[in-house]
């Protein structure tokens, strides 16, 4: 689909089929001395309807780039050698993903691991003579000893290689784009310069995210060893010893499921790490930037007076960057950190004795985690904002003006037009500030209204801001406006607002009246509103279609219906609404009754909106079935509401499903919105004035806490 020539520009906007052409950068690693960084950029390939990365490089002061390898696969995870000489990364050339390692002086990468199940992250020695990593090591539990050994028995059946029986016993078998647990990451440690390799832990959980201590003799990692694991989402910090084997827990206690990004100080003594500690309230604890000693036992919470969320982890609506550490002073009074305010993400800076914050980013920008050069004068990041992707940045340690390194996408750039978005707020209902931004059409007239779509974050636990929006750029060059809004339970804003969400109630009111607001100035047609979102935004536009007819028609993507059925059948459902909603639903008429108030599903006699559901026949966070119950009970009703599946995607299908099929997820959803907004609204007489549909009767529900 071809977007129509701006006439002030002559520039074209952008359309989903631009997916082909744009280039994704995801990390960013600064070599030791401080001058070169390489990193990964990704791309879709058209031809064959393939996935690849490669892992470039790029100088600090002249910003020159060269491309290091050949992205015939997927390359990425890039790790300096102490030296500077080498780099170790992570490609699937061969298939699995396995270590491999470069020398920059010249030569084909070496392939250092040839572990059965893939090897990952991985990470130098500090004198640079081995390399660590995670290897995920197949387990047993979850097969049926008799058919293993009716299998042993007739090797010939055993060859066809068909699907095995499972047993499940535990709230924690399966995850969403990992599949079903069969098998446990652990820590390995190997000659850089190849042979065999040793395991460094092992047991029933999964160990990650290691960092090896300055002095060369311990490796910390994250893992969660606690006795009741499978009934909450938490994490705690571990050390080994590289030589013995033993390994000690540093944190005293379990802390919140957001817990990365562990970075040792200078001097080896302590350990600066991203945490959230309530792990009864799990993901509406917002993270902060966290301190624990080599001794442990002693963590302490150095951000929390700034109450903004630390996160390192990037996204845009097609692709995410990678996370990265909380990044030391050479003198260890310093620690550099993102954090989300306001729907930017900014570099911050905190003085370890007064814990005093500065801001060093400044502007509409979202960055990820910096690295500092060793004279520390300059950090290095990968950033985005609302009208350029992703690409590696840099920013002087006492702030000033962001220099891009890289400019991945300039080709694609300098022939389209993109829309900027415009930030607002406006009051919602209990008198919370809420924070929302409008996208404009590109080709408008003055004084002509267009139609509008807003659009619903996942989560709760997000938010929308200053990163690049493809789907509302390839909506403003179709002559469609988006409105994207932060409604409670929304983070940047701190943590009293992240743990207000609602689930249908307020911040529903929230939403509508940031809907209010922009139909106040006149510029939106408001019998042409659509409506859609992912995951919680799925969940949220389920509910808005049960609960208004404002809106011409919906497209509803991996979203919640029922709260019951989504307690047994998510990945984290058990575990999650179990405290969510105060207990399980079991437990008494009145929680049964609050389960039922907060689904979308209870209100399907009153859905009348045009529906498209979008769904991922692999996603396992909010499988669907969620769908499948909202498509039977409407087609029962004899509604307008579709179902496309998308095949061998999980939840993110913008970041999961095929290349051909990343495209159409986005074609499917426009198109579904340029009927009824577009072609619909000259061919058939206007929608009635938006009237709300009347309120469901409410249970009398104790307020959470």
């Amino acid at each position: 689909m071809v977007a129509e020539l701006n006439g002030q520009t002559g520039k074209r906007g952008l359309t989903n089929s631009d997916l082909w052409q744009i280039k994704s950068v995801t990390e960013a690693a600064l070599s030791p001395d401080g001058r070169r960084v390489a990193y990964t950029m990704g791309w879709m390939a058209e031809e064959d309807d393939s996935l690849h990365s490669a892992l470039w490089l790029v100088d600090v002061d002249t910003a020159a780039s060269r491309q290091l390898t050949n992205g015939a696969g997927m390359d990425s995870q890039p790790a300096w050698s102490p030296d500077g000489s080498r780099l170790a990364f992570v490609s699937t050339r061969e298939g699995t993903p396995q270590v491999y390692i470069l020398e920059l002086g010249g030569g084909d990468p070496r392939k250092l691991t040839s572990a059965e199940r893939g090897a990952v992250s991985p990470i130098w020695s500090p004198d640079g003579t081995r390399v660590a990593y995670v290897e995920d090591v197949a387990t047993e539990t979850h097969l049926v000893p008799s058919e293993t050994q009716w299998l042993e028995e007739h090797p010939k059946a055993a060859e066809k290689g068909g699907p095995k029986l499972r047993h499940l016993t535990s709230l924690k078998y399966r995850f969403d784009a990992r599949g079903y647990i069969e098998g446990n990451g652990h820590l390995f440690v190997i000659d850089a310069e190849g042979g065999d390799s040793r395991q460094l832990t092992d047991g029933p959980q999964d160990d990650g995210q290691a960092v090896w201590s300055p002095d060369g003799t311990e490796i910390a990692f994250l893992s969660d060893r606690s006795d009741d694991a499978e009934h909450h989402w938490s994490m705690a910090i571990w050390s080994v010893n590289v030589d013995t084997g033993a390994i000690r827990r540093l944190t005293s206690e379990q802390l919140g499921p957001f817990t990365h990004g562990l970075a040792w100080s200078p001097d080896g003594s302590m350990l600066a790490f991203y945490s959230s500690t309530d792990i009864t309230r799990g993901p509406y604890t917002d993270p902060h930037l966290w301190v624990v000693s080599r001794g442990g036992g002693d963590e302490k919470d150095l951000s929390g007076a700034f109450d903004r969320p630390s996160l390192s982890l990037l996204a845009t609506d097609f692709v995410y960057a990678g996370f990265m550490p909380p990044a030391w002073s050479a003198d260890g009074k310093t620690v550099f950190f993102p954090a989300a305010e306001r729907g930017s993400q900014h570099l911050h800076a905190i003085d370890l004795e007064t814990q005093a914050v500065r801001r060093v980013t400044e502007g509409d920008i979202s960055c990820g985690g910096g690295q500092i050069t060793p004279d520390g004068q300059t950090l290095v990041f990968v950033a985005c904002t609302p009208t350029h992707p992703l690409d590696v940045f840099t920013v002087a340690v006492s702030g000033g003006t962001v220099r891009p390194l890289t400019d991945s996408n300039r080709d694609l750039l300098n022939h389209v037009q993109v829309s900027t978005p415009e930030s607002f707020t406006f009051r919602g209902p209990q008198g919370w500030e809420v924070q929302g931004w409008l996208v404009k059409p590109l080709n408008t007239s003055a004084g002509e209204q267009y139609p509008l779509v807003l659009h619903i974050h996942g989560g709760p636990w997000g938010h929308y801001g200053n990163t690049f929006y493809l789907h509302a750029q390839t909506l403003a060059a179709a002559g469609i406006g988006s409105l994207y809004i932060n409604p409670r339970g929304s983070t940047s804003y701190g943590q009293a607002f992240s743990a207000a969400n609602d689930w249908g109630q307020d911040d529903f009111g929230d939403l509508m009246a940031g809907v209010d607001a922009i139909l106040a100035r006149g510029e939106v047609d408001p019998n042409r509103l659509g409506v859609t979102g992912i995951s919680y935004g799925g969940y949220m536009t389920n509910w808005i279609v049960g609960h208004t007819d404002r809106f011409a028609c919906a497209v509803s993507e991996n979203g919640i219906c029922n709260l019951i059925s989504f307690f047994g059948t998510a990945d984290v459902g058990a575990v999650w609404f179990n405290r969510e909603l105060g207990g399980p639903f079991w437990e008494s008429r009145e929680r049964l009754e609050r389960f039922l108030f907060h689904s979308p599903i209870t209100y399907v006699d009153r859905m009348s909106t045009p529906l498209l559901l979008v769904q991922a026949e692999n996603d396992y966070r909010c499988p669907i079935e969620q769908g499948e119950q909202l498509l039977a009970a409407l087609r029962i009703r004899n509604q307008t509401v579709e179902m496309i599946r998308f095949p061998n995607a999980s939840h993110a299908i913008a970041m999961s499903a095929a290349p051909h099929l990343r495209v159409e997820h986005w074609d499917v959803a426009e198109r579904w919105f340029r009927h009824y907004l577009l072609a619909r609204a000259l061919e058939e007489e206007q929608i009635d004035a938006p009237t709300p549909l009347p309120a469901a009767a409410a249970p009398d529900l104790t307020p959470r806490t």
